[in-house]
């Protein structure tokens, strides 16, 4: 797991899901946050340098790598970072979070279930998630194998349809407030750093494309992958 964190660098950018950034923009009252899966800190970098943690009055980052949580602590000194799992968050009190993220998280963890029920529980009563995730059709094709085609060779499961994992989410005491989905696009630049990395020829620098301007405008170069899409969903704790 460390030697992949160490090799595979979550490159850092300004992109911010649309739910999410509506929600901070509307909810006009200081708050507490956490990213669970926060990786080495994109998204909480993009907020931050987007004006949209004005009103914060915690910042945490939770990832199971030591080294993602190294480089949350470089890039983003104003979170605290929690080297844990997200099915797991005992460091955690109970009802102490206002929002709580995760991107592309929940597919890689054994028990689903038991995270969405950790983050039901670290959440305060009318607390807010905003999650992600992928949805695999039938004719969903990529090209990694693990008991099957899958969008990435970690991922424990890939959800068959917006429904399942809307009821997923009902079932551990969430009401869905709204949902989106869009086609999983993927930079053509993207893959040609990651190789010259793995080759040796790249340092794995999570700000490798704020460092390289002129690239970082490639990644609008983007092709579809056939039959996958992400989900969105902001929702609320009932509890």
């Amino acid at each position: 797991m460390e030697k992949h964190a160490k090799e595979t660098p979550y490159f850092l950018n300004f992109n911010i899901p649309i739910l999410l950034r509506g929600l901070l923009k509307v909810l006009n009252k200081p708050f507490s946050l956490v990213d669970l899966g926060c990786g080495d800190g994109s998204l909480l970098y993009a907020l931050y340098h987007n004006n949209l943690l004005k009103d914060s009055k915690h910042i945490v980052g939770v990832d199971i790598s030591k080294t993602r949580i190294k480089r949350l602590s470089y890039f983003c000194p104003f979170a605290d970072g929690i080297i844990a799992d997200v099915q797991d968050l005992s460091q955690i009190h109970d009802n102490y979070f206002d929002i709580a993220i995760s991107t592309q998280v929940i597919e890689h963890v054994p028990s689903d279930f038991k995270m969405l029920q950790e983050v039901n529980r670290i959440l305060k009563s009318g607390g807010y998630l905003y999650i992600s995730t992928v949805i695999k059709k039938r004719c969903g094709f990529w090209i990694y194998w693990n008991k099957g085609f899958k969008l990435d060779p970690t991922h424990v499961r890939e959800y068959s349809s917006d429904q399942q994992f809307i009821n997923l989410l009902r079932k551990t005491g969430f009401k869905v407030i709204k949902v989106e989905t869009k086609n999983v696009t993927y930079p053509l630049i993207d893959l040609i750093i990651r190789l010259l990395i793995y080759l040796g020829l790249i340092k794995p620098q999570s700000d490798f494309y704020l460092r390289h301007s002129f690239l970082s405008k490639l990644r609008n170069l983007k092709f579809k992958v056939i039959g996958y899409q992400t989900i969105e969903v902001l929702s609320k704790v009932i509890k």
